[in-house]
């Protein structure tokens, strides 16, 4: 019986792709505004952090591709000048993420609904 390895994943010009075992790109999925920076695999889909600049105002610089590298859903992002700057991880169906100013948000992973968000400063004290 002859499996096949998953394909690996990667930015490359800032464009998020998948690579076949020859080293080829063999799907590609451009960014929305100016460059991907982030990637992190989540079960059959990747959630994906663009650099906020070129994104329309108000549009969030996070969103969810599927495992084909379509787009699932872009996130609730609860604020307008305060982007994504990394995303954390995930637990259970809840994927979290945080602002540039240190605002940890939680997104349900599977519509990229808010769930909430806090200060970590008020959360360390």
């Amino acid at each position: 019986m002859k499996t096949t390895s998953p394909h690996a994943s990667a930015i490359i010009d800032g464009t998020l792709c998948q690579i076949d075992r020859l080293g080829m790109r063999s799907v590609a999925c451009a960014p929305l505004g100016s460059a991907v920076v982030e990637f992190r695999h989540g079960p059959l889909q990747f959630y994906v952090r663009e650099h906020p600049f070129g994104l329309l105002p108000g549009m969030a610089n996070l969103y969810c591709l599927d495992a084909d590298l379509r787009l699932r859903w872009m996130a609730a992002w609860p604020f307008a000048d305060d982007p994504c700057a990394a995303i954390l991880g995930e637990e259970g169906s809840v994927l979290i993420a945080q602002s540039a100013s240190g605002m940890i948000v939680r997104l349900d992973a599977f519509d990229g609904r808010l769930l909430n968000c806090e200060n970590t400063v008020a959360a360390a004290s």
